[in-house]
C-alpha cells in the first residue's frame, strides 16, 4: 500500500520482493476489509516494482505471498495456503491472469460449493440495492 497516505509515501515499493529475494516468508495482507479484496493487485503491484529493481520473481512466487506464505506464518500450512489433497481451500478461476486489473473472477468455490459463476445468475449475489429491480431466480412475477 505504498503511497495511500502521506506517512506511506516513504514505504518501499519493492519491500515484499526484497524479502521473497533474502529467502524469508514474504507476505501481502490487509487488515482492510476492502484492501482484502484485492490482494491479488497488491501482489501484483509488488511484483512488478520487484521485477523493475531486477528480482526476478515468478507469479507462482507471486501468488504465493497471498496464499502459501500467509499460511505458513500462521502456523496452519499443514491445513491450507496449497492445493493439495487433504488441505481445507476456497478457489477463485480467473478469466486471465490474475495479477491483471483486467482479470475476472469467472468461478468460486467456497468449502467446495460451487458458490458463484459470472455465466449464472443463479450463482451470484444479489444486494439490498437491487432487491426488486430485478429479477431473480425463482421469483414470482
Amino acid at each position: 500500500w505504498w503511497g495511500f497516505k502521506m506517512e506511506a509515501y516513504d514505504g518501499v515499493r519493492e519491500n515484499v520482493p526484497m524479502v521473497h529475494a533474502s529467502n524469508a516468508c514474504a507476505i501481502v495482507h490487509s487488515d482492510s476489509a476492502i484492501g482484502i479484496q484485492r490482494l491479488n493487485q497488491e501482489a501484483a503491484k509488488a511484483m512488478a516494482a520487484g521485477r523493475r529493481a531486477g528480482i526476478d520473481i515468478s507469479d507462482a512466487d507471486a501468488i504465493a505471498w497471498i496464499t502459501a506464505n500467509a499460511a505458513k506464518a500462521l502456523g496452519i500450512d499443514a491445513q491450507t495456503g496449497t492445493l493439495e489433497p487433504g488441505k481445507m481451500a476456497d478457489v477463485v478461476v480467473w478469466d486471465r491472469s490474475p495479477f491483471s486489473v483486467y482479470g475476472k473472477a469467472e468461478h468460486v468455490f467456497i468449502d467446495g460449493v460451487h458458490a458463484f459463476d459470472r455465466n449464472d445468475r443463479s450463482r451470484q449475489p444479489v444486494t439490498d440495492f437491487a432487491l426488486g429491480t430485478v429479477s431473480q431466480p425463482g421469483a414470482s412475477q
